[in-house]
């Protein structure tokens, strides 16, 4: 077993590199996507339990509509053709955020958590529309529940 267990990575960057490299933030975004494939695939190959990918978070909704649709597009595309082959690796989909996007991206994040749920092998987090701020006002929120069960016993 690898002693490293958890990678993360903020996934930031692949805009400019696009702006520099091919003239074009979504050409960025492509290659992107296609480093992940191989971060994946070098994850399985190091036995490392568990990857995150900080994809999007509640900041990169400031970005334009057309920016957003593309990110958007490219992910419902990924999913739509990989995550047969994710679920073949025995890799869990894990999805970290609100799940408040289009009804279409929704039911394929929820599809492919739900066919992935059992698989054990890594398990690869998402995270998607996250942020600090939506982490503590989640976080105040439970504490309040435990509160509130405690006074009532």
């Amino acid at each position: 077993m690898n002693p490293l267990n958890h990678v993360a990575i903020i996934m930031d960057g692949n805009g400019r590199w696009g702006l520099k490299n091919k003239n074009s933030r979504n050409a960025g975004h492509k290659e992107g996507l296609k480093t992940v494939e191989k971060i994946i695939k070098e994850t399985l190959k190091q036995k490392i339990k568990h990857l995150t990918l900080y994809a999007f978070s509640t900041e990169n909704w400031k970005r334009p509509k057309k920016e957003i649709n593309y990110l958007f597009n490219l992910l419902e595309n990924f999913l739509t053709r990989k995550i047969d082959q994710l679920h073949e690796q025995n890799i869990k989909l894990k999805i970290i955020g609100e799940k408040n996007f289009s009804k279409n991206l929704n039911s394929l994040l929820n599809s492919a958590e739900k066919k992935t749920a059992r698989n054990s092998k890594i398990q690869l987090n998402l995270a998607l529309n996250y942020g600090s701020k939506l982490e503590l006002v989640s976080a105040i929120k439970q504490i309040k529940k435990k509160k509130e069960k405690i006074n009532e016993k």
